[in-house]
């Protein structure tokens, strides 16, 4: 009778064990499955590995994360190793080992500190893990599913990193998870995911400056107020226009004063006037872009006002005042001279408007029978600007001009003084009552000349 139960156990087949899930949380459920080979039982005995004894259920049983840590005598996170056997006149041989890893159910906290930010500021994250579990590693993520690649649960990032990250430019809520994983052999177990944590970014302007060179070009400069990459571009506005007049790429280096990224945009007189013309406005202005994405605008810097330089570029244009004073000397009597009568106003004398240009002469003239003496002395005043001016404009240009004339003329006279000196006598001898007579008709500045000698002041 032995010898035949004894064959009868040896003839049973093994069952086999499967198992619906192989990862699981505490909270989570699996289904074991012990299939018996052409056999029909109802029970069946489901043993943990290492341990005894064999605990017996439906051969389909549900259990739990924690109905399993319970049997195994484990804590989450655990891996537990499970085989089945049934009876039939005799135990069966025992199924393949099935294993199922069971994670912790506890999920961490995340606390943010500040809440709210500029894109300048940096923000500590804090992934708080339960005391009972012994942490490998914690792991940030952000809204748009961007791993902070950080090991440590405590960190520091600026609003500018997570406005990269996150493909955003300006102002945003960042929402942030985090979790955290625990060594669980070879492998590390995820934990669940925290709630999420919203950040509030404030991006800051840009701040617009910029460098005047009158009749040549303006050099404006965006100076960015965070954190930078290669990619960030910058675009100059004119007025309120939509469209950019320039794009640019950052510098590769910081501004050494203000350690601040920048860009720089070279605009010349001639197309600055023409644009501000256009868009019937004088102030400039600048944003900037992180990225390629549709949020990654940043608001414009505040308007910078071009009324100054709208004011004076005009001027620049009717020409810079050069001076160019020449003495011809050669040593003889002089004889008459002719005086250019001054106008009523005693101050513009021989003026004309031409549109394109403002011209004013004073003129002695030396009979050509004398070819003895010959001083002469020309201050010149020339303009490349042939847009015709406004006739009130020419007025006040030309009053500078004479005064500037006065002052020329003065410079001559210091220089011919030396010239002048050795033949004091003749000139003076040649002075008649009625020329001194004319003489004091004409301005202080140009009387004084005339009592020297005959010249030649002409302005163009």
């Amino acid at each position: 009778m032995y010898s035949f139960c004894e064959m009868e156990a040896q003839a049973l087949l093994p069952p086999t064990l499967t198992v619906d899930k192989l990862v699981i949380t505490e909270t989570d459920s699996v289904t074991l499955n012990c299939q018996t080979p052409s056999v029909s039982v109802s029970v069946c005995f489901f043993r943990i590995v290492s341990l005894k004894p064999a605990k017996s259920f439906s051969c389909l049983k549900t259990l739990t994360g924690t109905e399993l840590l319970k049997i195994s005598h484990q804590s989450s996170p655990a891996e537990v190793k499970v085989k089945c056997f049934y009876l039939q006149m005799s135990q069966s041989p025992d199924s393949d080992t099935s294993s199922i890893i069971i994670r912790t159910t506890v999920p961490p906290q995340l606390r943010v500190n500040p809440s709210v930010i500029t894109e300048t500021d940096s923000v500590t994250l804090n992934c708080q893990t339960p005391s009972s579990v012994s942490v490998a590693q914690c792991h940030f993520y952000t809204s748009s599913g961007v791993n902070l690649r950080h090991s440590s649960c405590r960190r520091s990032v600026t609003g500018t990193e997570l406005l990269i990250m996150s493909h955003q430019g300006s102002s945003a809520d960042i929402k942030v998870t985090c979790f955290y994983t625990v060594k669980f052999g070879e492998s590390d177990s995820p934990s669940p995911h925290s709630d999420a944590a919203s950040i509030a970014i404030h991006i800051l302007k840009p701040q617009m400056s910029l460098q005047h060179f009158p009749g040549e070009y303006v050099l404006f400069t965006c100076s960015l107020p965070g954190s930078a990459n290669c990619d960030t571009r910058c675009k100059l506005y004119f007025g309120e226009a939509s469209d950019p007049v320039s794009t640019t790429t950052i510098w590769s280096k910081r501004d050494p004063r203000t350690n601040q990224w920048f860009c720089q945009f070279t605009v010349t007189t001639g197309d600055l006037l023409s644009r501000l013309r256009s868009v019937q406005q004088s102030d400039a202005s600048c944003d900037y872009s992180l990225g390629a994405g549709p949020n990654s605008l940043s608001s414009r810097s505040d308007p910078y006002s071009l009324t100054n330089i709208v004011e004076v570029e005009p001027r620049m244009s009717l020409g810079i005042p050069t001076f160019r004073m020449t003495t011809d000397v050669t040593v003889g009597r002089p004889v008459g001279f002719t005086p250019v009568k001054p106008t009523s106003a005693g101050r513009h004398v021989g003026r004309s408007d031409t549109g394109s240009s403002v011209s004013t002469s004073i003129k002695s003239v030396k009979p050509t029978t004398d070819p003895g003496h010959t001083l002469t002395a020309e201050v010149i005043f020339t303009s490349a600007d042939t847009t015709p001016v406004n006739p009130a404009f020419s007025d006040e240009i030309t009053d500078k001009m004479i005064s500037m004339i006065g002052a020329a003329v003065t410079v001559g006279v210091v220089l011919l003084g030396l010239v002048l000196l050795f033949n004091q006598s003749r000139i003076e001898t040649f002075l008649s009552k009625s020329f001194r007579h004319s003489l004091w008709q004409l301005p202080r500045t140009i009387r004084n000349v005339y009592s020297a000698s005959s010249f030649i002041c002409t302005e163009v």
